[in-house]
């Protein structure tokens, strides 16, 4: 069995959301993301969208950390589009220290050996960074967690395509008011077409009929009647998932 898929897919919670990123594209928002390391930490939110590389096989655990409804696109996609594999760090480890010691002295003002790109990379790096483990809240919720298992990629925009909003934004700060950083956010659209598309997946199989309703009104301009038979043809459930993996 492949370790890895030729996809990557997004997972949501609701049937709604699904239907907004297939009509709109994916929206950028930002994520807190609490990343311990060494000899420091950094807690700040970044402009993201998040993926996973999982078998669907292997996706059960996934479904009840992040959504029973997903959308799963090609690598060939995400290559175009810049994504990449997120950077896992064990917080005691050698490498763990050369982050922390980047980040260290970006934060010095006194450090005149970083120019403002160089202070702008090692931000941009620590954007794709995650700890190995930790603990992860959902639904108000705490648990100790394995973020490796997961398989993330990510998106995270350029400074020129976040329309003159922040990067990183302290966690404290963004915590204070989530709605209005993402407000900030909502003309940036990441889109696709239907041929990217490898899977769209829904919670109960019964959603299937709706979904395809949903997908022939909405590319009945864009696809050939061959292309739609092959895009339906992408459509499954959790509920198939968890039955037949």
């Amino acid at each position: 069995m492949a370790l890895s898929t030729n996809s990557i897919i997004h997972y949501t919670r609701s049937l709604k959301i699904l239907k907004s990123i297939l009509d709109e594209g994916f929206r950028v928002k930002y994520c807190v993301e609490e990343l311990a390391l060494k000899e420091t930490r950094s807690d700040a939110a970044h402009p993201m969208i998040s993926f996973c590389d999982i078998p669907l096989s292997d996706s059960k655990q996934h479904f009840s950390a992040y959504g029973k409804y997903g959308i799963g696109l090609s690598k060939d996609w995400a290559k175009r589009n810049g994504i990449n594999p997120v950077i896992y760090i064990d917080k005691d480890s050698l490498f763990s220290k050369s982050i922390g010691n980047l980040l260290k002295q970006r934060r010095d003002r006194k450090n005149t050996n970083l120019n403002r790109e160089q202070r702008t990379e090692i931000l941009r790096l620590k954007s794709y960074a995650k700890n190995y483990s930790g603990v992860l809240e959902r639904d108000g919720k705490r648990r100790e967690y394995k973020f490796y298992d997961e398989r993330e990629w990510r998106l995270v925009p350029d400074k020129e395509k976040l329309n003159g909003q922040k990067f990183s934004i302290s966690a404290s700060e963004y915590k204070k008011d989530k709605d209005l950083h993402n407000s900030k956010l909502s003309d940036i659209r990441v889109t696709f077409t239907p041929n990217d598309i490898s899977y769209i997946i829904v919670k109960n199989t019964s959603q299937i009929p709706r979904m395809i309703r949903h997908l022939r009104k909405l590319y009945q301009n864009e696809a050939t009647s061959a292309e739609l038979d092959i895009l339906f043809s992408k459509i499954c459930s959790t509920e198939q998932i968890i039955q037949d993996f």
